[in-house]
């Protein structure tokens, strides 16, 4: 069990280090962001996806625990980016309206997934709220951002995976703590 911990601390520590570098990349030279919008995001969704389809087989046993909501969320994403890899020509806009829209549904699932279980897990709500509030607020900038400044979008979508890396290393520290 000892290492199977460790391997999480290290999936979350690595995964939010990597995502940080990438958020910070796009911040400093949005062009070149810009320009592989498309296969970031389709390796983001990707990497999301698999982390949420494992932490919903790593709950499985656990009562009133939504693992089966995880699962769908994780293949959700992996199909996601397996699109976005597959039709990398699609609208940019289209793609990131899509993308906010599930977001805003992914935060709305987290914290209710967390207000329905905070007295059954208490450590849930340290663990996992940010993430869903992160998804919710960033989720609604990508859908109403294309409508009112398109040049912005890759800096909103660029803070969104610094924060969402930032989180993810305090969620591999937290969750050691923990231990």
């Amino acid at each position: 069990m000892q290492e199977f911990n460790k391997k999480i601390f290290t999936y979350l520590l690595v995964t939010g280090i990597l995502f940080s570098l990438v958020g910070i990349f796009g911040i400093f030279s949005p062009t070149i962001f810009s320009v592989y919008l498309v296969d970031i995001l389709a390796a983001f969704f990707l990497v999301s996806g698999v982390k949420n389809f494992t932490k919903g087989f790593q709950f499985r046993k656990v009562p009133n625990f939504h693992w089966g909501l995880y699962i769908f969320i994780g293949v959700l994403e992996v199909v996601i980016s397996l699109s976005l890899f597959s039709t990398p020509f699609a609208s940019q806009i289209y793609m990131i309206i899509y993308a906010g829209i599930f977001m805003i549904f992914k935060g709305i699932f987290i914290v209710l997934n967390i207000l329905f279980n905070r007295k059954i897990f208490p450590s849930l709500v340290d663990f996992s709220l940010g993430s869903g509030i992160i998804d919710l607020l960033f989720g609604v900038l990508l859908v109403a951002l294309p409508f009112f400044s398109q040049q912005f979008i890759f800096l909103c979508i660029a803070w969104y995976i610094l924060f969402s890396g930032a989180n993810l290393i305090l969620s591999a520290f937290y969750f050691k703590r923990s231990q």
